[in-house]
Formats: C-alpha cells, structure tokens, sequence
C-alpha cells in the first residue's frame, strides 16, 4: 500500500485519476492498480486523449524482488482509430522520458539524461517486441532494460495498447504471469 501511496502522490499532483474498478485489467488480484487520464501531466505532449491501466507487481518498486519492474498497463486512446509501429515507439519514448525525468526530480534523485532512453521495436505473430532502455526511478534511478510486448485492440471507435513489461527474461517465470494477463485482456463492452 505504502507503493501505490507513493505513486498517487507522484501522479496525483500530475492530474491523476485512480478509480477503484478495472476497465480491462481484471487480475491478478494482488496486484496494485493505477488509472489516470492521458495525456499525464508529465507527458503533456503525447498527442492522444484517453485513459491509462496499470497493474503493479508485488515487486514492482523493490530493487531485489524477482519481479521489480514488472507490470502491465493498457492506455486506451479515444482520439485514434488506428496506429503504427512509429506512434507506439514515440508514445513510449515521450512517455518514460517525462515519466523518469518527473519522477526523478519528486524523488530527488540525481537528474536522468533523457537522451538515453532509447526504445527498439519490431513485429512478431501481431505482437510488437520492445526493448526499452530507462532509469529505476521508482528505486534507486540507475538504468534498467525493460522487455516489452504490446498488443493493439480496436474496437473501431477506439485503440487500446496493452503493455506487458519487465527487464526480467522473457524465460523468466514472471513472464508466465505477464502473458496470461496479456491473453485474459479484453476490449471492454
């Protein structure tokens, strides 16, 4: 709990929004959920309007947990009916550069230098592999290599980016959990 109060209070000064029941990721139950509207209020200039889903694992601000850095989120984009590999790749660029650089400074770490949170992503069965570089703000700032997958869902009115993430291997066990998240996400009704 102590977590998720560190994280509301990052972003609940930011324009934050949690609301108490999930609109697409429904488990696992212990893990903590987020929401707030997008654009976030430290990424004011990504371009789309919407809502963002987090879900955290247990680990997730615990440098030495098995599952630090580990968690899934979805942001559903009201403004957009379709988008490409570039817009997923600029939207997690201009995303975890404010996300770090904000959360940095709250935290009072020493500053991050942007310019090294670089993002690669190519195509594979309908799914888009990343490889994010970034910093542990929500620990110690040091860099972190995350491993991502994003799925994009439509429902012809909106667009829905479902993130699974952790700089664990994707042999690692936590991914077990991260792909059944993954599979049980459903565009809501």
């Amino acid at each position: 709990m102590k977590h998720a109060f560190l994280i509301l209070c990052i972003i609940g000064a930011l324009g934050a929004n949690a609301q108490a029941k999930p609109f697409m990721l429904t488990g696992p139950a212990d893990w903590e959920l987020e929401q707030f509207p997008l654009p976030p209020g430290f990424a004011p200039a990504i371009p789309y309007k919407g809502l963002e889903e987090l879900r955290f694992a247990p680990g997730m601000f615990k440098k030495d947990a098995p599952d630090y850095f580990t968690y899934a989120f979805v942001a559903r984009l009201d403004n957009a009916k379709s988008v490409q590999q570039a817009d997923i790749r600029n939207y997690l660029l201009m995303y975890f550069k404010g996300l770090c650089s904000k959360t940095a400074a709250d935290r009072k770490l020493p500053p991050v230098d942007t310019s090294a949170i670089k993002a690669t992503i190519g195509k594979r069965d309908g799914l888009y592999d990343i490889t994010l570089s970034a910093f542990g703000v929500f620990a110690d700032g040091a860099p972190v290599t995350l491993n991502m997958e994003a799925k994009v869902m439509t429902d012809g009115q909106k667009v829905y980016l479902l993130f699974i993430v952790s700089p664990q291997p994707k042999s690692n066990a936590v991914w077990q959990q991260l792909k059944k998240i993954q599979a049980d996400a459903a565009i809501p009704h």
